[in-house]
């Protein structure tokens, strides 16, 4: 069966030569309609892969309770603009509106929330989820413009955006370049040495254009007025490759299935967070996941959902709990970093 992903790589390919692994990734995940994003229902147990909000409402609760704070310690001012960049199937967002609307009923009357998302299919799916809170809710492309104060959430978002690699050879730095052959299919190659410094032979350097781009809009949006991001995912690590391929919950490899395949690689938050406060804004973090929402209560809010509960659900609310918050599961390989304004108070769960 054709794959029209890997048929217009193979012509870039032939036209131009090997490309960079980030032109790559551009059009594995959402370059071309039957790009992964564009074409794929990632998301849950049917999909490739579970995120935090899949696995309890617990998740979308906690943040929705830290920004509602951080508005008032920041003294409440209005309007408010919210934004989730990658919204997924829109069940961070229900459950941060549930949370607001409830328990945080000023911060919600002031809010007029934006949904960041590339692909139609899960436009849709995020509107029909937020039907009763559709006249707070539009989609768009970029950041909101308004003069207000931003809070923004960003959960398995960066992860997605492209990637450049370069190699630590004998010569010096060289970048992960891809090409193809009918015998190998599509394979590694490495581009002209463009450095020589000393590092280990062997070593892996990443580097992220488009989150850079992201960190340096939303930097400067806070440090002119004021507000809260937090950035979940999980992050690169020094020296080696975090480019990684999931299909079905398994790992599979990077190169096979174009498209099919969720690409995605670690997060650079040190580079993210430098980036943000190179503009103006303040970074906290990052630290581990199972930290931060220990620190925000997730144990006293699964005690009073498991008070509730019937015994299937008290399973469940348990196995949520160790898998967000133990570092042996995403606990510790997933990080928090927030973003705030210049002169506003640290965040909830940094102090």
């Amino acid at each position: 069966m054709s794959n029209p992903v890997e048929d217009l790589a193979r012509r870039i390919i032939a036209a131009q030569g090997p490309i960079s692994l980030a032109a790559l990734m551009r059009l594995a995940n959402t370059a071309l309609p039957d790009s992964y994003y564009q074409s794929q229902q990632p998301f849950g147990g049917d999909g490739d892969f579970v995120t935090a909000p899949e696995i309890s409402q617990m998740f979308g609760e906690l943040l929705a309770i830290a920004a509602a704070n951080h508005w008032l310690k920041m003294g409440g001012p209005q309007p408010i603009d919210v934004a989730e960049l990658g919204p997924g199937r829109g069940l961070l967002m229900a459950d941060a509106l549930r949370i607001w609307q409830r328990a945080a009923p000023d911060f919600y009357e002031k809010l007029s929330v934006a949904m960041i998302e590339a692909s139609p299919a899960l436009a849709k799916l995020q509107a029909e989820r937020l039907t009763s809170h559709s006249n707070r809710v539009t989609w768009q492309n970029d950041l909101p413009d308004r003069p207000a104060p931003l809070f923004l959430l960003a959960n398995e978002f960066f992860d997605a955006l492209p990637i450049q690699q370069f190699l630590r050879t004998e010569d010096g730095w060289c970048e992960r370049l891809i090409n193809w052959d009918e015998a190998r299919g599509f394979h590694d190659a490495l581009g002209p040495v463009i450095g020589a410094q000393l590092d280990q032979i062997g070593d892996v350097w990443e580097q992220s254009p488009e989150t850079l781009d992201w960190a340096v809009r939303i930097g400067e949006r806070l440090a002119i007025h004021g507000g809260m991001a937090l950035i979940i995912d999980y992050a690169s690590r020094p020296g080696e490759t975090s480019l990684r391929g999931i299909r079905r919950h398994q790992r599979a490899a990077p190169l096979e299935g174009l498209g099919t395949t969720d690409l995605s690689a670690g997060v650079d938050f040190a580079a993210l967070a430098r980036a943000a406060e190179s503009v103006g804004a303040k970074a906290y973090g990052p630290i581990g996941q199972g930290a931060y929402l220990l620190e925000l209560g997730i144990e006293p809010r699964h005690a009073q959902l498991v008070a509730g509960a019937n015994p299937a659900q008290k399973r469940e609310l348990d196995t949520a709990l160790h898998r967000l918050t133990d570092p042996a599961d995403m606990g510790e390989s997933f990080q928090v970093l927030a973003l705030t304004g210049p002169d506003d108070p640290p965040p909830p769960g940094f102090v």
